[in-house]
């Protein structure tokens, strides 16, 4: 009797391995419903940050974009340092500097988008199981980002000044978090800002019990009318806790 040889017989492939735990556990992502929707021409989407098309200023980026493969090509298309390019942070570094916040360029780090920063933060200051304290409620992309580090999140109370700070010191006390999450100029998605007094008292509390404030800054360029609030980074309590 003549047996086939082992690799003449077709086998049924086995399974690939199993994603990650914290890959398993994630839902649907609704940053793309939200993208989802307003890929329909006929829908006029409310729900996300889209600046009306006609008001992008063109050809002042078509003009950079000429600058800079004109002149600095073998820059711009290399690959360059981590934190980002050098001279771009030092601009940055004068501008936060100039805002009333010094900075120098080795403070920053250059990400592409705010949910780039939150990821490398919740990797930085994230292990599986660590109490996360946010807004509520709460800017959506920032709470997937905590659930795909495996943290448990919580939401202080608030009024309409934003987070209410002897609540906070209270959840500080009793839940032992990492970091506050905060957008406080212009909340997304309530719009509010937190008075410079509110600030204060959270930078403080902060300070007194040991926590990490990450401060999220999108829309503080955005003002028509009133006088910019300082960031909560500018107060001597968080200034070196502050992100």
């Amino acid at each position: 009797m003549t047996v086939a040889p082992e690799t003449a017989r077709p086998r049924e492939a086995a399974a690939p391995p199993p994603l990650a735990a914290r890959a398993r556990t994630v839902g649907g992502s609704p940053v793309r419903d939200i993208l989802a929707v307003t890929a329909r021409p006929e829908v006029i989407n409310f729900a996300g940050g889209l600046p009306a098309p006609d008001v992008f200023d063109r050809a002042g980026v078509a003009a950079a974009f000429r600058y800079v493969l004109d002149e600095l090509p073998a820059q711009a298309l290399q690959y360059a340092t981590t934190e980002g390019e050098p001279a771009l942070r030092d601009l940055l570094a004068a501008r936060h500097t100039a805002r009333g916040l010094a900075t120098d360029a080795d403070d920053l780090l250059v990400t592409t988008g705010s949910q780039q920063a939150l990821s490398l933060l919740a990797s930085a200051l994230l292990d599986p199981g660590d109490t996360v304290l946010v807004e509520e409620p709460c800017y959506l992309a920032a709470l997937q980002v905590f659930g795909l580090a495996g943290a448990r999140v919580l939401a202080v109370p608030g009024d309409t000044d934003g987070p209410d700070p002897d609540a906070l010191a209270d959840l500080v006390v009793r839940e032992r978090p990492k970091l506050l999450y905060t957008v406080p100029t212009f909340q997304n998605p309530t719009g509010r800002t937190l008075p410079a007094g509110r600030r204060a008292a959270l930078a403080a509390v902060a300070a007194r019990h040991g926590l990490w404030i990450v401060e999220d800054d999108p829309y503080g360029e955005l003002r028509y009318e009133g006088e910019r609030v300082p960031w909560i980074a500018t107060h001597d309590d968080a200034r070196d806790r502050t992100v």
